[in-house]
């Protein structure tokens, strides 16, 4: 009876490791940062991707994150773990139990920053100020870029298409000299009666 219940484990075995081989197979690759960017946010981390994940939360550098987790590989495949999915919400749940564990909440940081900028002022430390000064921006997100939306109207394509070059040269110099009448009146102020 023994012999026959390790055949059957054994079988369940070999299955099991043929489903985890086919599904390695189907794993998508992620060479690049697209591809990396497509890694589905459910998919299980591995040890080393975990101890990756607490080093980066922990404010390490790319390259010694992965080598803090035990990666021997180059630091490219660093830059593309951090933009998968899967282990920048890893990332986010480190760093909120990190925030969780300081009590510290935005304001109180931007608190300690007014202070030392103000500490550094009274010691006249202009570029403790500057320091102090650049991460509240950081904080407040003025250095973050400006995202700018904008829509094509296509019918109008056609209508350009129709035009002969006289038409088109027509319609730029009267442009220009629209914008040109509304920079003279930015710069001459309003009308006065």
């Amino acid at each position: 009876m023994p012999r026959a219940l390790n055949a059957v484990q054994r079988s369940i075995r070999e299955a099991e490791k043929s489903t985890r081989v086919a599904q390695t197979r189907k794993a998508p690759h992620t060479n690049t940062m697209a591809q990396a960017m497509q890694v589905s946010e459910d998919k299980p981390l591995t040890e080393l991707q975990r101890s990756f994940a607490r080093h980066i939360a922990e404010g390490n550098s790319i390259p010694n994150a992965m080598q803090l987790a035990g990666y021997n590989e180059q630091p490219s495949y660093g830059y593309r773990m951090v933009k998968m999915p899967n282990i920048k919400r890893e990332i986010a749940k480190y760093q909120a139990q990190y925030q969780e564990a300081a009590h510290l909440k935005k304001q109180d940081v931007m608190d300690m920053l007014k202070e030392a900028y103000e500490m550094s002022k009274l010691m006249a430390e202009p570029a403790t100020m500057v320091s102090a000064a650049r991460e509240i921006g950081k904080l407040c997100g003025f250095y973050e870029p400006t995202k700018v939306q904008v829509d094509v109207n296509m019918t109008g394509s056609v209508k350009f298409q129709q035009l002969t070059d006289a038409e088109l040269f027509a319609m730029i110099e009267k442009a220009a000299a629209d914008g040109m009448d509304t920079e003279l009146e930015a710069l001459e102020g309003p009308e006065t009666p």
